[in-house]
């Protein structure tokens, strides 16, 4: 949460030093550092927080915004402005989400990539070394894209997120990731969704949430089990906890050095809610260990309740 005394910390940066900030995630802007100067190194929070990045000239000062003026408190009229500038910047990133979801459900770029891999054996076959039959490949409509639309130049694994026949967002797996990390969005700036989300209309008693894709479709694959999947294990918001309502136990899957959070994810379904633990990851599980459906819900069998 912001500061309690910047309602707007990127308006309060912007009024009080005279620079601009481009937002670079959800939660983040950056810009000139107004002590060193540059072009995108001063990384502004909206809890209140702000960095600059170090590097060769680059100050590295950090701190919370409130504290910049040296103590100068802000005016009342500043802090009401500020949270009229807050308010509009919330409208305008609601629209913007909007327009970009309309673009999505247009878009058949999917489609295409699923196609190329009628043209790229290697790239199916890397398909099949992460445990996925055919089946499940043409199920998911995953594919291939010789340069990522959100890094170009890599070429990637694509895994279409879609929910009731809409297409919501494609996560691009980059074959030869950098230090950027693995995984990019075809578009940025839309919101996180739910990884095979159709299941949440499936009448079981049952489901599961895993940590990320591939233990989904490999774990649905072999047991037939209903389940989603988050991408990450801090990625599962409280607000979805109700779409799972109708079913009677949800089991929380995630790798092993995930506990912590696969216990804070069960608690938000009460009596309901289970941890699963295994040694291994989930789908590691079967493509690296041997493992069987049996033995699986071996592991179901003897998931715990939490406090």
């Amino acid at each position: 949460m912001p500061s309690p005394t910047i309602p707007d910390p990127v308006a309060f940066v912007e009024s009080r030093f005279g620079i601009h900030l481009r937002r670079v995630s959800s939660k983040e802007w950056a810009g000139p550092c107004i002590f060193c100067g540059g072009t995108d190194r001063f990384h502004v929070w909206d809890r209140g927080t702000y960095y600059c990045r170090p590097g060769a000239g680059h100050c590295g000062r950090q701190g919370w915004l409130d504290e910049l003026d040296g103590g100068k408190a802000p005016t009342e009229q500043e802090r009401t402005e500020w949270r009229l500038q807050a308010l509009e910047r919330q409208v305008q990133e609601h629209d913007r989400r909007l327009s970009l979801l309309e673009q999505m459900h247009e878009c058949t770029d999917h489609a295409t990539y699923h196609a190329n891999l009628a043209h790229h054996p290697d790239a199916l076959q890397y398909w099949y070394n992460e445990g996925l039959l055919r089946e499940t490949v043409d199920k998911h409509e995953l594919g291939y894209c010789s340069s990522c639309p959100t890094a170009p130049g890599y070429a990637s694994y694509t895994i279409p997120v879609t929910y009731r026949g809409e297409l919501y967002n494609i996560r691009h797996r980059l074959a030869r990731p950098s230090d950027g990390g693995k995984y990019r969005p075809h578009v940025a700036g839309l919101p996180s969704m739910i990884f095979n989300a159709d299941d949440l209309d499936r009448e079981d008693d049952r489901i599961l949430i895993l940590e990320g894709e591939k233990k989904s479709m490999v774990v649905g694959q072999e047991t037939g089990l209903a389940n989603i999947a988050t991408m990450g294990k801090t990625a599962f918001k409280a607000s979805w906890a109700p779409k799972l309502d109708r079913f009677a136990f949800v089991y929380v899957c995630y790798d092993p050095d995930a506990l912590a959070q696969a216990v804070e994810v069960a608690r938000l379904f009460g009596k309901r809610g289970r941890v699963v633990w295994m040694p291994v990851k989930a789908d590691e599980f079967y493509t690296r260990h041997g493992g069987t459906a049996d033995e699986f819900l071996e592991f179901l069998a003897a998931a715990r309740k939490v406090d």
